[in-house]
């Protein structure tokens, strides 16, 4: 009798004791821990290749202006010999050899990320090789996570569970990629024009960029998962399309402010996360709108 009564149960596959419970907590933290630890010491090895991985929308945009600023002064130098032929060209660049390209440091930018300290070359290797070690490990700590609610859930929630979260992880790489191939490097451009590199040295911070890098990638990972949450909310019922619709023009508003918070300050790098967002919040609002119908009630079917 009690085995029937078990098979009946709907929480037989899912009861746990909180004993079991922590057990079970303890051994998926020990198995993420161990998977951080072992990637941290891969990673530890190859930090100068992955900061130069990290470097890149830097790099790019510093060598846009620097080619804008020798185009510039090119065209400069070949209006003034014409005038005065005496005129050297060591006047803007390095040497007077045509072929070399080098301007004067004080009429460029940059070409390197400083630091500024002498434990900040330190920390800056340890953050690179931990943000490498979480992308390394990231695939092992998730899948521990899940097991870990997967114990707690039913069949037809894991079921779910195992539809979407590729979906999800699909997204936030897609965030991640947006970005770091698309908006770092655009923002960073904009940042070095904002004074002509004549006039003030851009002199950038290795550790303040990592921070800024990371920060604009993982929020726009997060960003990405903006029409699966709604679609879920949607889901549950707990709100529909014509509250997301009506919600619409507020969304445009945050949008731009949080693409202000977390952007470099100028409107072009804003407007980029803002514009996408409100697409995602549009695609939201459809995937909510079909995930809102109900299938009709059963006329014959029992209350």
């Amino acid at each position: 009798m009690a085995q029937s009564e078990d098979e009946d149960d709907p929480f037989a596959d899912t009861r746990m004791t909180l004993g079991e419970h922590l057990v079970e907590l303890r051994r998926r933290l020990i198995r993420g821990a161990i998977a951080i630890v072992v990637a941290l010491c891969v990673t530890w090895s190859y930090y100068p290749e992955l900061t130069k991985v990290l470097r890149r929308p830097m790099d790019d945009a510093l060598a846009k202006v620097d080619a804008e600023q020798r185009e510039k002064y090119e065209a400069l130098l070949a209006e003034e010999q014409k005038a005065d032929p005496s005129v050297r060209r060591t006047k803007y660049f390095l040497t007077d050899d045509p072929s070399d390209t080098r301007l004067l440091d004080r009429l460029t930018v940059t070409p390197r990320l400083s630091v500024l300290g002498p434990a900040d070359g330190f920390f800056a290797a340890m953050k690179v090789s931990i943000y490498g070690a979480l992308a390394v490990a990231g695939p092992i700590l998730l899948w521990q996570m899940w097991q870990f609610i997967a114990a707690g859930l039913y069949k037809n929630e894991r079921r779910a569970i195992f539809k979407y979260f590729p979906i999800s992880v699909a997204l936030f790489l897609g965030g991640v990629s947006f970005g770091y191939f698309v908006l770092c490097p655009y923002g960073f451009y904009f940042m070095a024009k904002a004074y002509p590199p004549e006039d003030i040295n851009n002199l950038s911070g290795l550790n303040e960029y990592l921070g800024v890098v990371t920060t604009i990638v993982l929020a726009l990972g997060a960003l990405f998962q903006l029409p699966l949450v709604m679609n879920a909310l949607a889901r549950l019922e707990l709100v529909n399309f014509a509250q997301f619709r009506k919600f619409f023009p507020y969304f445009v508003v945050i949008a731009f402010v949080v693409g202000g918070i977390v952007t470099p300050p100028d409107p072009y790098t804003q407007t980029f996360v803002a514009v996408p967002a409100i697409v995602l919040y549009a695609v939201g609002m459809l995937c909510a709108r079909f995930a809102g119908k109900k299938p009709a009630a059963n006329p014959g079917a029992r209350p």
